[in-house]
Formats: C-alpha cells, sequence, structure tokens
C-alpha cells in the first residue's frame, strides 16, 4: 500500500509540472485565437475545476485584509503573467518572458526577509545577484553590449515589464498570504475574479472572439481542467507531502519550464540561455539554502 505522504509528494511534483508548462501551451493556443480570449477560455474552464474540487470559500470568515489584500495581488499577478505571454511576439520572446516571471522565487526570499519571517545568512545576497546575472544573460547571452540589451528589450517593452512586475507582484502575495491568511484559502475566489477580469479586457480592448475548433476546443478544456487541479492539487500536497521536496523542486521550475517549452515550441535557445536559466535557479537554490539553514538550526 502506498504511502500517504509520498502520493501526497507526487501530487504536488506533477502540479509543478504542470506549471513548468503553462507557458508554452499558453502561447500555442493564444497563436491560434487572440490573445486574451485564449487565455480567459482557458481560465474559465480552469476556474470551473478548481470550483468543484474545492467549492466556494466561506469569505464572511475570511480576514478583510487577506481577501481584499491578497485577492488584488493574486489576481494583479495572473493578469500580467498571462498577458505578457499572450503579447509576446516570438518563441524566444515567450521563453525571455518565462525566466523574468521566474525570478519570484529569489525575490519571495528576500521579501520574506525584510517581513522578518525568515532568518538569513549574507550568502543570500550572493544568491539574489546570481540569479539577477542569470536573468541578463538569457536575455542577452553578450551581457556587456548594453546597446544590444536596449535593442531586444525595446522589441517588446510593455510584455518584458508586464513579466518583471508579474515577478515582484507575487513575493508580495506570498508574503502578505502568509501574514494574513489566519489558514484561510480563498484561491478558488481569486481565480474566478481573475477570470472575469480576463474576459472584460477582452471586451474593452475590442479583441475579435474566434470560436476554436473542436480539437483546439478539447485542449482548451483539458489545459484549463489541468491547471485547476494543480492549483486544488498543491494546496494538498503542501498539507500531507514531503514539505522540504515540494520547495526544492519549485527552484527548478525555470529548467523544466525551458526544457519543456522548447520540446512543446520547437525552438533551440542559444547555449547562453541554459547558462543563464541555470544560474538563476542556482541562485534561487543559494537563497534558499541561506535562510533554510538558520531557521533549521533556531528551530
Amino acid at each position: 500500500m502506498q504511502n500517504p505522504s509520498n502520493k501526497a509528494t507526487l501530487i504536488g511534483l506533477s502540479s509543478i509540472l504542470i506549471w513548468a508548462s503553462l507557458v508554452a501551451v499558453v502561447k500555442l493556443i493564444t497563436e491560434a485565437l487572440t490573445p486574451i480570449s485564449g487565455i480567459a477560455l482557458i481560465y474559465s474552464f480552469s476556474a470551473i475545476c478548481i470550483l468543484c474540487l474545492s467549492g466556494f470559500p466561506k469569505i464572511k470568515q475570511m480576514p478583510k485584509k487577506y481577501l481584499w489584500g491578497c485577492g488584488a495581488l493574486f489576481v494583479s499577478y495572473e493578469i500580467l503573467f498571462l498577458c505578457s505571454v499572450a503579447l509576446s511576439k516570438s518563441h524566444e520572446q515567450v521563453m525571455i518572458i518565462a525566466m523574468i516571471n521566474y525570478l519570484w522565487p529569489p525575490l519571495t526570499i528576500v521579501m520574506s526577509i525584510l517581513a522578518k519571517q525568515l532568518n538569513y545568512r549574507y550568502s543570500v545576497i550572493l544568491g539574489f545577484f546570481i540569479s539577477v546575472f542569470g536573468l541578463l544573460l538569457v536575455v542577452n547571452p553578450d551581457i556587456l553590449n548594453l546597446k544590444k540589451m536596449h535593442q531586444v528589450l525595446s522589441q517588446n517593452p510593455v510584455a518584458y515589464a508586464f513579466a518583471l512586475i508579474g515577478a515582484v507582484v507575487w513575493p508580495c502575495y506570498n508574503v502578505f498570504t502568509k501574514k494574513y491568511a489566519e489558514g484561510h484559502n480563498a484561491v478558488p475566489l481569486f481565480f474566478l475574479i481573475a477570470t472575469l477580469m480576463l474576459w472584460i479586457i477582452h471586451f474593452i480592448s475590442h479583441e475579435t472572439f474566434i470560436v476554436p475548433d473542436f480539437s483546439l476546443g478539447l485542449a482548451i478544456v483539458l489545459i484549463g481542467g489541468l491547471i485547476g487541479i494543480s492549483y486544488n492539487n498543491w494546496n494538498y500536497s503542501l498539507q500531507f507531502g514531503n514539505i522540504k521536496l515540494l520547495i526544492l523542486a519549485t527552484y527548478f521550475i525555470p529548467i523544466f519550464s525551458s526544457l519543456l517549452s522548447m520540446m512543446i515550441l520547437g525552438f533551440q535557445p542559444e547555449q547562453g540561455f541554459w547558462i543563464g536559466t541555470c544560474l538563476v535557479t542556482l541562485g534561487a537554490l543559494i537563497c534558499w539554502k541561506s535562510t533554510w539553514q538558520v531557521s533549521h538550526i533556531r528551530s
């Protein structure tokens, strides 16, 4: 008989793989449809799925700071990140956007330290700068050529800016959720509001709505359902799985995402991209190690 802890851990790891493939899959669907409507369709089915699995949260019992503050941060992040993917003009750009987004793990640690939720060693500073250096290498392998760096960023400044702001917003959500949630989970509600906001953006931007054919519609339902399941399963895995292993695995999402995106999108990045991706992951791991050890010693 399988150990319940092992089962919960495997479920959590499957959620990480779903999130790692999210960027590439969303990009393919938005290429077949109009950008925002494609995302809104996917998240509509995600919202339905997560509401069916988790039920509608009892919002009257929840702290207002969590409900309004963390809710605004969650919705803002989802819209910023998804719109940055939708607005990317090439498969190369979407992979760069994914790496910008994956600055959130080291940023979460830095913000948790500032919020006095974590103890730390000074090596956390080294880890953070290694992640930033890795990201710069992803954007432009010729890192000392500032003119080329500006050239790359100026090709799609809105999408890159959205991704960067999202990478800052998500750590804020994580930090404030830990502080104000008091054990409550309003993610199904936040997810529903994010979906409604995407449809509002679609309509006010006068974007054309393209009805997907049967095969694409089936893919949208499947991907939307998997995203909803992954969010629901993640909460379960954090409660009953191997938390150390799950947290460690999240720091490898940049590498997982790059490999899956390469296979799904059929795009082969340059060597500098892979070096930068590994540095983003290495920096995040150093940040994680710099806080985990001190917390463990003092507990």
